[in-house]
């Protein structure tokens, strides 16, 4: 198996990965060693997995503090025969680092991704009123391309620091200036590991399904409607998020995380109706959840309830005279 991630090494990404990788080597599940890649982007890696470079791609999806990635988010919904088959979630910490021999006080500028220096503003401001912030493409590439720096070309390298994570810093050389820097303890970032072969695990009672939904645009009430869908099945969101269609102002699609699999019949219900009432409605898959919490459904929603009804209906529908039967 090939698999991709946000690069490069040892970024919170990359972490997640390996994570998974562990878990399915306890399992059994891998026989070879998997191959790595580093990318730049979700996007680049997502059409490596597509154009079949890789089997799958790990990608942050949510963070407890910022909510969801904008970037993964984005391009989950606009990539084709692409499946959901897992998630991780990491506890997140942040380092202050630099090239040795700089100082706290030297530091007027600090590089990182912008989901990250989000979550160390409020110290960033405590301690480092002054310092100019500037975006990368990942919190290890902020230290990767710090520890590369020349002094001799980049006369700024000696005051730059870098917000990474405390492995990111150890890998590539740099001095800790700073730990714990982050404003929210005990923060948590959610990865997606993501394949094309368009396989959807089997349920296990403690699973969430994906999608991203339309709505339509021309119809007052529509995105009650679309909750109201859910209610009805006895179906928990666990996460709603707007994103911008893009084809015009105002036009907006929502991402959803909701408490079940596919294979539940309140979960299959509700995508029967989403599919009836919405222009699109995008299924990303169903898998087991990582904190391996199972969904309390109440009694009128489980699936012998559903079965129940189906049959009953069933019956009646027995009942019904031929329309070509002559006693009519």
């Amino acid at each position: 198996m090939r698999y991709g991630f946000l690069g490069p090494e040892t970024t919170f990404t990359h972490q997640a990965l390996l994570q998974a990788l562990a878990e399915m080597t306890d399992d059994g599940a891998t026989a070879t060693e998997p191959v790595l890649q580093p990318f730049t982007s979700v996007a680049a890696a997502a059409a490596a997995l597509v154009a079949g470079e890789i089997d799958a791609v790990m990608a942050p999806i949510e963070n407890s503090v910022e909510g969801g990635v904008s970037g993964t988010l984005d391009t989950l919904a606009a990539t084709k025969r692409i499946t959901i088959v897992a998630e991780q979630v990491v506890p997140v910490t942040f380092v202050l680092a630099a090239r040795p021999g700089t100082a706290l006080a030297d530091v007027t500028a600090v590089a990182s991704h912008p989901h990250a220096q989000a979550q160390v503003q409020g110290w960033i401001r405590a301690s480092l009123p002054g310092a100019a912030i500037e975006p990368a493409s990942s919190t290890a590439a902020a230290a990767q391309e710090l520890a590369a720096a020349d002094p001799s070309a980049d006369p700024g390298a000696a005051t730059r620091a870098a917000i990474c994570s405390p492995l990111a810093a150890q890998h590539f050389g740099l001095d800790v200036l700073a730990t714990a820097i982050e404003d929210n303890p005990g923060a948590q970032t959610r990865f997606v590991l993501v394949t094309r072969n368009h396989r959807i695990p089997p349920r296990t009672g403690a699973d969430k399904t994906t999608l991203v939904v339309h709505l339509p645009h021309n119809r007052a009430g529509a995105l009650l409607e679309m909750l109201d869908v859910f209610s009805i099945h006895g179906v928990n969101l666990s996460r709603i998020e707007s994103r911008p269609i893009g084809d015009a102002l105002g036009r907006y699609s929502f991402s959803l995380d909701v408490e079940g699999h596919l294979e539940d019949r309140r979960v299959a219900g509700s995508l029967r109706a989403l599919h009836r009432i919405c222009p699109v409605v995008l299924y990303l898959g169903s898998y087991p959840r990582a904190d391996g919490v199972r969904t309390d459904v109440a009694e009128t929603n489980v699936d012998g309830s559903y079965d129940a009804a189906r049959a009953w209906v069933d019956g009646l529908s027995e009942l019904i005279t031929p329309q070509d039967d002559p006693g009519i």
